[in-house]
């Protein structure tokens, strides 16, 4: 064998050998990514659940410390509606619960999740929201809201946690 096809082999190897890592790279970024898209997933699934069971402690749990909960409508931020962190996400639940929505079940029901972001630690997500009520005198559940969300994730020892959270409601001309 020539000099020439020797070096022509060694350079074929590395070349094989970086593509192999390469290509195992990807496939744990790849992989890493869809364990982290899940995991949010699923945490996007128990804000529903807990708000609608009215589990005021497991919805705040879904918040890091410092987060943060926000209603927009027609661009603008809704007077008094930022609530700032854990556990005053924990007592508007709870007032909320407790209080305007004691006589009936509410359900989020969420769909069409994107990612907008995703890093390792970070990431923003959006979701269409339909928001239903039912009381004792209503015979069927009735739309009482519906917009989209958008949800800043923090990766945290706990897990995936909400560290802001917007609702952009539908409206039309003032509804």
């Amino acid at each position: 064998m020539t000099m020439k096809a020797q070096k022509l082999i060694r350079l074929s190897c590395i070349l094989f050998s970086l593509c192999g890592l390469f290509s195992a790279s990807l496939f744990a970024d790849n992989q890493s990514s869809t364990q982290d898209r899940l995991a949010i997933s699923e945490m996007l699934a128990q804000y529903s659940y807990r708000w609608d069971s009215k589990d005021s402690m497991g919805f705040a749990g879904l918040f890091t410390t410092d987060a943060v909960m926000e209603r927009w409508q027609e661009g603008m931020l809704v007077e008094n509606s930022r609530v700032i962190g854990k556990e005053a996400i924990y007592q508007y639940a709870k007032r909320s619960h407790e209080g305007r929505l004691a006589d009936r079940q509410t359900r989020h029901h969420f769909s069409g999740l994107v990612f907008l972001e995703l890093t390792s630690q970070t990431a923003v997500t959006e979701n269409m929201a339909l928001i239903t009520h039912q009381t004792a005198e209503s015979q069927t559940a009735f739309i009482t809201s519906s917009g989209i969300y958008q949800n800043s994730w923090q990766k945290t020892a706990d897990g995936w946690r909400i560290s802001k959270r917007v609702l952009f409601t539908d409206s039309f001309g003032g509804n």
